[in-house]
């Protein structure tokens, strides 16, 4: 059993060491020369992580717009676009219309 997991082991050793492609060709030039991030203190940090941040505000914002356009939706509700005129003139042409 254990010359076979030896064997098993030996066998698969160059498949797990196949030449990888080189990780420094894909840095660039820029990155490579740029400055290390500055470092801020973790109080800070934490301070501004909780103060509202621009997905609260935006959340807020859009339930504000569709409470709009709910109240708008609703206001127009049951109101007709087309004067009674206009829709007895319509009803009649697809009356008369040849089928």
């Amino acid at each position: 059993m254990r010359c076979t997991l030896s064997v098993l082991v030996l066998a698969l050793l160059p498949a797990c060491t196949a030449k990888l492609p080189a990780i420094d060709d894909t840095i660039g030039e820029a990155a490579r020369n740029a400055d290390y991030p500055a470092l801020h203190p973790l109080p800070d940090l934490i301070a501004r992580s909780s103060a509202g941040s621009t997905i609260e505000v935006q959340t807020d914002a859009l339930a504000a717009r569709v409470a709009r356009l709910k109240a708008r939706a609703s206001a127009l509700k049951g109101r007709t676009i087309i004067d009674g005129a206009t829709r007895l003139r319509l009803l009649n042409a697809v009356k008369d219309r040849p089928t």
